[in-house]
């Protein structure tokens, strides 16, 4: 993995506004840690809170950075991922709100050169708010049509 970290709009293909992670904190071959500011003008919120649903997006993002950490690595554009389900979600809080800082822990379980499998966490002051298994895919989409 690269050190020190890149700022997750090197390693995402996401555009501004709709990178929703704001730090990559630490990784490894198999893990990555992200952090999370929420603000009143963050993507998705609204009147300083959002639905603890989006920790799924969270979660995806932090998978897709721990990928683009890799193509980077292998001189390799960043690619293109699909969410293809998550499993055994739990939310522990209905909603988020500005001013919560989170923390994002994703850890593959299974890979493959296309698919992948992560147990994903998300939490606020070291308590788990949201956590479950996403399975994602990395490739074109001409692959899947």
């Amino acid at each position: 993995m690269l050190s020190p970290l890149p700022p997750p709009s090197a390693v995402l293909p996401h555009k501004a506004p709709m990178i929703l992670i704001d730090e990559l904190v630490a990784a490894t071959d198999t893990t990555l840690t992200a952090r999370v500011l929420l603000r009143d003008d963050s993507p998705l919120v609204q009147d300083g809170r959002i639905s603890s649903l989006v920790a799924i997006e969270y979660m995806a993002q932090a998978i897709a950075a721990m990928a683009g950490l890799r193509e980077l690595a292998r001189g390799d554009p960043v690619k293109l991922g699909f969410l293809l389900g998550c499993r055994e979600l739990t939310l522990a809080v209905p909603e988020l709100r500005s001013g919560d800082v989170l923390t994002v822990e994703v850890e593959e379980t299974w890979r493959t050169v296309e698919l992948g499998h992560y147990q994903c966490s998300v939490s606020r002051d070291g308590r788990s708010i949201a956590s479950g298994v996403l399975s994602v895919y990395q490739g074109t989409i001409e692959d899947v049509a």
